[in-house]
């Protein structure tokens, strides 16, 4: 009879304990997100070295309901996939920042997030923080 007693103790707390590690890892997760990854996004950079083959202006925006649209320039590159540049892009002057783009090789400084964390979500693009022609 003990041995009943204790069976579906042991079961909720075990559930418990699942349940609390869950929460705990979601916790993890946000904090990561809000905290951590912005300035690993600013602070560890690496340089990418891409063939830009055209650029144009773009909007991006979140993907849920009510999301800010930002200005963008889309970089179309032939060796390093799509990327972003948001960095001092505005509405107004998104058209001429990608009309300024030739095509050509460019060192894009891209942050750790966008190499290798962005690339993991459905049309995830990576964000270059700044970029520099190749001589």
């Amino acid at each position: 009879m003990g041995a009943e007693m204790t069976t579906p103790r042991r079961k909720s707390s075990v559930k418990f304990r699942v349940a609390g590690s869950i929460f705990l890892l979601m916790v993890g997760v946000v904090v990561f997100f809000l905290f951590v990854a912005p300035s690993l996004e600013r602070n560890a950079l690496t340089t990418w070295q891409c063939d830009v083959t055209s650029a144009e202006p773009h909007e991006s925006s979140g993907t849920f309901k009510g999301s800010t649209t930002l200005p963008s320039v889309l970089l179309h590159t032939s060796d390093c996939g799509d990327i972003a540049l948001q960095n001092g892009v505005t509405f107004d002057n998104n058209t001429e920042i990608a009309a300024d783009f030739v095509p050509g090789t460019y060192d894009f400084q891209i942050g750790w997030v966008s190499a290798f964390l962005i690339r993991l979500l459905p049309n995830g693009l990576p964000e270059a923080q700044s970029y520099e022609p190749v001589s």
